[in-house]
């Protein structure tokens, strides 16, 4: 389902805008909705990103100024409720969920196509979850301005990794994100990179640190899979909604990656396509929440 945007702008005339699955938000012409006259907008704002094909989730990307929904600071992914107030310094933002036929709309440049909801394909994939370690401890401890911040740089960059290196990031849930490589194009996916794509995540994390100093501490679940592929729009940024167990089962892996404590933690399925000849931990068959029969884990030497 498209959204509408009514965008009052601090500088220029008001407009509309109807959207897909994601829309950026920032300074910079590069993004779907442009508020170049805020010099306290971030080139990189927030994102608008749709889940299920209809529920709509505001991220903010780490800015200094903050993104606000109904007047609270978004720390969060945040759904937008219908009618919901956006503000970005001096701009606001009205947010309307529509019905209409998506095809006929008027859509901004960057926007390729329209939603397709029957248009889906099923896809084996590497599936990838990336999660805070002690978030809601620190949530606890320091200023909802600087956890806001400190997530936002840590979505966008992670993000921006996952991108750069032919992945697709599916959603933010919570403080976890889930991307997934082979796509919904192609029968084959990359577990090798994507392996390599949760040490360079995990580096990553070791170059930050939380406001009070502490570190910033990530764990890293995969699997291998199939899913359901649905392409529900922005097909220049390769957007789609992924389903089925395998999403489910990386999930529970997530879950059993902290019990073990172990920074990385993968499937069988994952680990029998891996060429490499690397020495891997054999954890073990584990059973995991959902599932009949238990799943053998591997981790990393």
């Amino acid at each position: 389902m498209p959204a509408r945007l009514q965008v009052t702008p601090s500088v220029g005339e008001p407009f509309e805008l109807i959207i897909g699955n994601t829309a950026t938000i920032g300074r910079t012409s590069d993004n779907t909705i442009c508020l170049h006259g805020s010099p306290l907008v971030s080139r990189q704002h927030a994102v608008l990103r749709c889940h299920d094909g209809y529920r709509y989730q505001l991220i903010d990307l780490g800015s200094r100024n903050g993104t606000f929904v109904d007047d609270q600071r978004v720390v969060m992914p945040t759904t937008l409720s219908e009618g919901a107030r956006i503000r970005i310094a001096h701009n606001e933002l009205r947010f309307e969920q529509i019905e209409e036929d998506f095809s006929t709309a008027q859509l901004e440049p960057t926007v390729a196509g329209s939603i397709d909801s029957t248009a889906a394909a099923i896809r084996s994939v590497a599936l990838l979850v990336c999660d805070i370690r002690g978030f809601s401890t620190m949530a606890e401890k320091i200023p909802s301005s600087d956890l806001a911040q400190h997530l936002g740089v840590w979505f966008r960059e992670a993000g921006n990794l996952v991108h750069k290196n032919g992945g697709i990031v599916d959603k933010f849930i919570g403080d976890a994100l889930l991307a997934y490589w082979g796509g919904c194009e192609s029968d084959g996916a990359d577990c090798a990179a994507t392996l390599r794509i949760a040490r360079e995540l995990l580096a990553l994390a070791a170059t930050v640190k939380w406001s009070d100093g502490q570190p910033f501490r990530v764990g890293v679940a995969l699997h291998y899979g199939v899913v359901t592929c649905g392409n529900v729009g922005l097909d220049a940024q390769r957007d789609a909604t992924i389903i089925g167990d395998a999403v489910n089962t990386v999930f529970r892996l997530e879950s059993l990656m902290k019990e073990l404590d172990r920074q990385i933690l993968f499937s069988a399925d994952f680990r029998e396509h891996l060429a490499t000849s690397e020495n891997f931990i054999d954890l073990g068959e584990r059973r995991l929440k959902g599932k009949q029969k238990p799943v053998r884990v591997y981790g990393l030497a």
